[in-house]
């Protein structure tokens, strides 16, 4: 067996390297690029412009269709509670029922997710994009009795959850009654709790949720389950109302 002393292993690693890079495939530069700044010296391009005009004429006739009315604004104001967070909870939990064939016992919307009021009288579909920008899906989670009594304790802690369903009243921050559907949590009984995929996947400090068994994970977005049953109860000569309604009694 030959051995090589340092000054030829140096010698033999040099001459690869040499190799390796004169058989290398060379690279060529193809293309060249300019950074232009996008801000208020940029002029409008009329070919674009009228490019793209029938498809902005289109979008804005779709986005100002009327999909329902209201017989007041409906808000999002203050902590916890709101009369937009209820319409949006109940929604959920009314959509999920009808669609996916099993009750809900719970619906929860995070109030930050809401994007936007809705004014008095028409409804348009401009509107609920404005709402509910984001590709938010609707979830189903399955919670034991604790896992409802920790979700109270988040509520009554955070005060940033729209709800239907559940009852809570709380003082100093401590929950003293839990109501689901006019009765308490009972032990050793799974509840169903519809929820978006964000608070599902531990959004806004939800991260028990990430714990719980998913029943089901569907594709349904919370804009089209907002536009489905504002549709539906316009269909039935129904203006859209939503009040505070006490579900929550924080102190």
């Amino acid at each position: 067996m030959m051995f090589l002393n340092k000054s030829h292993q140096n010698l033999l690693l040099l001459s690869l390297a040499f190799l390796l890079i004169c058989c290398s495939p060379q690279l060529y530069k193809t293309a060249t690029g300019e950074h232009i700044a996008v801000n208020e010296q940029v002029k409008p391009s009329p070919e674009i412009d009228t490019f793209i005009q029938p498809y902005k004429t289109r979008l804005a006739e779709e986005m100002n269709t009327v999909i329902g009315e209201t017989s007041g604004a409906i808000l999002k104001i203050g902590q916890g509670e709101t009369a937009l967070g209820n319409l949006v909870a109940d929604y959920q939990k009314a959509f999920a029922e009808m669609n996916l064939g099993f009750s809900i016992d719970i619906s929860i919307m995070n109030n930050g997710g809401i994007r936007n009021n809705l004014p008095k009288g028409q409804i348009t579909l401009g509107n609920i994009y404005e709402l509910s920008p984001f590709d938010n899906y609707l979830y189903v989670l399955e919670l034991n009795s604790d896992n409802v009594k920790d979700l109270a304790a988040f509520v009554a802690r955070r005060k940033i959850l729209g709800i239907a369903g559940m009852n809570i009243v709380a003082k100093n921050g401590e929950v003293t009654e839990i109501k689901i559907n006019g009765e308490p949590p009972l032990p050793g009984k799974t509840y169903l709790l519809a929820v978006n995929d964000y608070l599902a996947n531990g959004g806004d400090g939800m991260e028990m949720l990430t714990l719980l068994p998913r029943k089901i994970e569907t594709d349904f977005l919370l804009r089209e389950i907002l536009i489905t049953q504002i549709k539906s109860t316009t269909e039935k000569g129904q203006k859209i109302t939503a009040n505070i309604e006490g579900r929550q009694k924080l102190d």
